[in-house]
């Protein structure tokens, strides 16, 4: 019996099961040409950088970030494993968290309401904004070269 040695595990083998396969390739795409595209990284100059790569209706493209079907939560989940894993195993991980007020305004805007501004408020006064709020989780990372992670 001959033993099939493993596959080696690319990098993006992680991101697959978030997104279904056109969109998958679609968000490869726009992620190749970001890295590549100099200036504002909007998603038509992604575009622009992609050339005959981004084969198709630039509105598909477009849609991946506003109407595709994906979890932005296994989107994340997939890219901090994969942050971690590239760490040093003796490394320490250390997260940090903000929650922020985005401003949004109208009628049909869903999931808006009145909330407690945490960047305009201090202990004698209590700022409230109409808007979403976000809470951001980073991970910090340590560099040999750099005297701040």
């Amino acid at each position: 019996m001959a033993i099939r040695p493993e596959t080696p595990r690319g990098f993006w083998d992680d991101f697959a099961p978030v997104f279904t396969r056109p969109t998958f390739r679609r968000f490869l795409t726009l992620v190749g040409s970001a890295i590549l595209t100099v200036g504002r990284r909007t998603v038509a100059n992604l575009l622009r950088t992609a050339g005959s790569l981004a084969s198709g209706a630039f509105s598909s493209r477009r849609r991946v970030f506003s109407q595709a079907r994906r979890s932005p939560l296994r989107l994340a989940e997939a890219l901090a494993r994969r942050v971690v894993d590239l760490l040093p195993a003796d490394a320490e991980v250390v997260l940090v968290g903000v929650d922020a007020v985005f401003p949004h305004r109208g009628k049909h805007v869903f999931g808006e309401a009145r909330h407690r501004d945490p960047l305009r408020s201090s202990h004698a006064f209590t700022a409230r904004r109409y808007g979403h709020k976000r809470v951001v989780l980073a991970v910090l990372v340590r560099f040999p070269f750099a005297a701040r992670p």
